[in-house]
């Protein structure tokens, strides 16, 4: 079966293709790495790189999957504009690595920085026994003070980033030669067949440009909680000679190398991390953690969210139920020191429960409390929108039995998830769950509000009357109940135009998965809306009543 292929860089999200790997090879794995080394100048030319630096001085970019607007498309900038150095020293016995850093966030990210000042970064990758990963000069967190350096990488992050480090190294094919374990087989690509050699031991695989024998793609295998089996390449091309040497100038990032300083003579200090206790976390060794997909890993580092792990379970969950006039309806705080940490709504019903929004690592801490304190099953999950903070546990509760409740417009996207099942709507025919105590709408619209699949949920009483409570869940057109130049002034007015042509009343009391429970009043003050005063019975021109 084909592999559904996350094409990503180094340090970045690009796009969806398809790719084989075939077990075949018309040349042994020796022999095709004693080509590419000989291509790129020479066993005892790269045997005698003891480091080196690759400086960008003018351009980094990168975009998004995880934050894109269409589903498949990466159409979002993480970094607008940026440089770079990345430097490596080989001649310790083991990989180290230092990249230096500087990038100008997108306007997408005004919610973790309203300035969007640029980031500037050092983070120390060391593949060594005792090997670690540290931001020892500023971070890449979008929503952390710029200068703060915080430290060493979880286990998780630092054996993501010791694979990514090993997949740029200048010394990878070399050490590659005294692997026992590698294979040579033929990967195909878009109908074209390349010559690759794969390492099981550093889960890489090379794939050779089959003319000019030099290192055309990078590969590792990484797990995504929507694609499932993925692969992350670097691309390298544009390769040009430093002193007998070819070294790739071009990056898929994309990033240009314009200069390669080759055996640099390296500050004292340069590759190592900081004091332990100045660090946020301890240092620990590298490691994969269960139920933390390495795709997610990837996401959350380069999308500027930190880290992806969580400590996610039943006792640090927090539920509230505010309303007294919907008891039904349950918020579901999985990150309770983070007002911007995200939210769920679980919502009751007579005999089952409908969760909305489903981030990653949460999922059997939420089954677990709806099934002690609900003691209902979860027939239905329905997600917000594709974005991987909102949608990283789908596959749980699709695994569990659930279906799914999303546009139809995004039916092929969410296919990818094995058994995934589904119950659908559009602009005009929202869908409508109700029982004899409740009801709720999932309401979708064209060119829709922060992503082309996003959508918002209503909930009020089965038979309500004009002054009933109407609640609204959304997620990212407004944080609700927090300083008002953390959202974004045309998605607030955006959504404003959705519910105003739905007619949801003024008095709707807001759950954000992002903020604090709030009136929409507050939104219409916000924004100077000029909005009706509309009541329950304005919803879909009086749908909701009896």
């Amino acid at each position: 079966m084909a592999v559904r292929q996350l094409l990503t860089t180094l340090l970045g999200l690009a796009s969806v293709v398809s790719a084989t790997a075939l077990p075949k090879a018309s040349c042994s794995p020796q022999d095709l790495l004693n080509e590419a080394l000989d291509a790129l100048g020479g066993e005892a030319k790269i045997g005698d790189i003891r480091g080196l630096t690759y400086h960008s001085p003018r351009i980094f970019r990168s975009r998004s999957l995880m934050q894109s607007y269409e589903l498949t498309r990466a159409d979002t900038y993480i970094a607008t504009s940026g440089s770079q150095n990345i430097s490596f020293r080989v001649d310790q016995g083991f990989l180290e690595q230092r990249i230096d850093r500087r990038l100008v966030p997108s306007n997408h990210w005004y919610w973790g920085s309203q300035e969007l000042k640029p980031l500037e970064f050092s983070l120390v990758v060391n593949e060594g026994k005792d090997g670690f990963a540290c931001y020892v000069k500023g971070n890449n967190q979008i929503y952390l003070p710029r200068d703060l350096a915080p430290g060493y990488a979880d286990s998780a992050l630092t054996y993501n980033l010791i694979v990514q480090a090993q997949m740029f190294s200048p010394h990878l094919i070399y050490r590659m030669r005294d692997t026992k374990s590698i294979s040579a087989i033929t990967v195909d690509i878009n109908g074209i067949e390349f010559p690759a050699v794969h390492d099981p031991s550093r889960e890489i695989t090379v794939i050779l440009d089959p003319k000019l024998k030099v290192p055309y793609i990078i590969r590792t295998a990484e797990q995504h909680p929507i694609y499932g089996d993925s692969t992350k390449d670097l691309y390298l091309s544009d390769y040009k000679k430093v002193k007998g040497i070819q070294f790739p100038h071009l990056v898929l990032e994309d990033f240009i190398i314009e200069e390669v300083t080759l055996n640099p003579k390296f500050p004292k200090g340069f590759f190592d991390g900081i004091d332990e206790e100045k660090s946020f976390a301890p240092k620990i060794g590298s490691k994969k953690i269960p139920g933390v997909l390495d795709g997610v890993v990837t996401e959350f580092n380069t999308n500027m969210l930190g880290i992806a792990f969580k400590n996610a379970s039943i006792e640090n969950l927090k539920v509230e139920t505010p309303l007294k006039d919907l008891p039904y309806v349950h918020w579901v705080i999985v990150d309770d020191g983070d007002e911007m940490g995200v939210k769920q709504l679980v919502i009751e019903f007579e005999n089952e429960v409908i969760v909305c929004d489903v981030p990653p690592q949460w999922s059997q801490a939420v089954m677990q409390w709806v099934a002690e304190n609900l003691k209902k099953p979860i027939t239905h999950v329905a997600p917000t929108h594709h974005h991987g903070d909102h949608t990283g546990g789908t596959a749980d509760y699709v695994a569990a039995g659930a279906k799914l409740i999303i546009p139809e417009m995004a039916v092929d996207y969410w296919s990818s998830i094995p058994g995934a099942t589904f119950v659908t709507f559009n602009q005009t025919h929202p869908y409508v769950h109700r029982d004899s105590k409740i009801q709720a709408w999932f309401n979708w619209e064209q060119q829709a509000v922060h992503a082309s699949d996003w959508s918002y949920v209503t909930i009020t009483e089965r038979c309500p009357t004009a002054n009933s409570t109407i609640v609204a869940f959304e997620a990212d057109a407004w944080e609700a109940g927090l300083d008002a130049e953390i959202s974004n002034q045309g998605l607030m007015r955006q959504w404003l135009n959705q519910i105003l042509g739905d007619g949801l009343s003024r008095d709707a009391i807001v759950f954000p998965a992002h903020g604090k429970v709030t009136p929409l009043s507050e939104l219409i003050n916000i924004t100077a809306f000029p909005y009706p005063d509309f009541d329950v019975t304005h919803w879909k021109q009086g749908a909701a009543l009896c």
